[in-house]
């Protein structure tokens, strides 16, 4: 973590995460070392969906609040997402950024640009001129075997191993904020406007990561999906998780084309494909996914 103090606000902390997780352990394991690294493990926000002991152990010295899990999943993905954006929107009351996601999701900034993200974003220091949001650029990490045979070590940079992707404008999430907000259902957008698409932030996307473990995460996601939406029919607008089963399948057996993490034209479709919605209070970036798979650059290799 940085030393850097240039803040927006010297009353507030430089930056902190929340998340969500129900069980989830390899992912928040994963979430809680790399946050940690970057803001101190005391400025980390678990929501513990069930109040899962494990959680607590793998997030020792951070901060873990029990939330009740209803059975039912009623509504789940719409609950998760206003309690997330109200929790958030509360600690930048003492933060000047807060990064809010998903526990499979992770926000980097390119090592050739600044060596950690309280350095990046201690260079906002003028109020008028900073977003109250900044969009990292979304990329899934998708593993082929074949062409990435090194097993996923504990203690290891998941990019020493890892660094094949597809890009997805729906991951570039406005997830890095500074001023309150209302995020919709996925945390795909939010009430911010304009929209601002960070040149040098990367969110990885890290459902695909690994073969094995992705094929087990998804197989549980389809059985929620059905107890979800079994005779509820206000239920079944929650997600896609039983077809991402068949999505990653067919993924991972691709290959990169070639390597490059800037990708300028899908970056530009991105921002002239902006869909304004509900009266141009909710902007979408256009874009969705590359038929191409490609591969960061080594210099990402020891970031996360």
């Amino acid at each position: 973590m940085s030393d850097t103090s240039a803040t927006l606000d010297p009353t507030k902390k430089p930056a902190g995460a929340v998340t969500m997780a129900y069980q989830d352990h390899f992912f928040l394991e994963r979430w809680v070392d790399y946050y940690g690294r970057q803001f101190g493990r005391e400025h980390l926000y678990i929501l513990s969906h069930g109040g899962d002991p494990e959680h607590r152990r793998i997030a020792e010295g951070a901060n873990v609040i029990a939330l009740p899990r209803d059975p039912t999943l009623f509504r789940l993905t719409r609950r998760r997402w206003m309690l997330k954006s109200s929790f958030a929107s509360g600690m930048l009351r003492y933060y000047n950024w807060i990064i809010v996601g998903d526990v499979d999701e992770i926000v980097i900034v390119d090592p050739a640009v600044a060596p950690d993200l309280v350095t990046y974003l201690g260079r906002h220091t003028h109020a008028k001129s900073t977003p109250a949001s900044l969009c990292p650029f979304g990329i899934e990490l998708v593993h082929n075997p074949e062409a990435e045979p090194e097993p996923i070590l504990p203690g290891q940079p998941i990019l020493s191993r890892r660094r094949v992707f597809r890009a997805n404008a729906n991951y570039a999430k406005p997830c890095v904020i500074r001023k309150e907000t209302m995020f919709t259902i996925g945390g795909h957008a939010n009430t911010h406007q304009p929209r601002v698409l960070d040149p040098h932030l990367y969110l990885l996307h890290l459902r695909f990561v690994d073969y094995q473990t992705s094929v087990a995460r998804l197989e549980s996601r389809r059985e929620m999906r059905q107890l979800m939406t079994a005779g509820n029919e206000e239920a079944k607008g929650t997600g896609h998780w039983g077809k991402n089963l068949d999505d990653f399948k067919r993924l991972s057996q691709g290959v990169a084309t070639r390597e490059d993490a800037a990708l300028p034209d899908f970056r530009k479709k991105m921002v002239e494909g902006q869909q304004h919605l509900h009266d141009g209070k909710i902007t979408f970036f256009g874009g969705g996914r590359s038929k191409e798979l490609y591969r960061l650059p080594d210099r990402f290799a020891s970031v996360f």
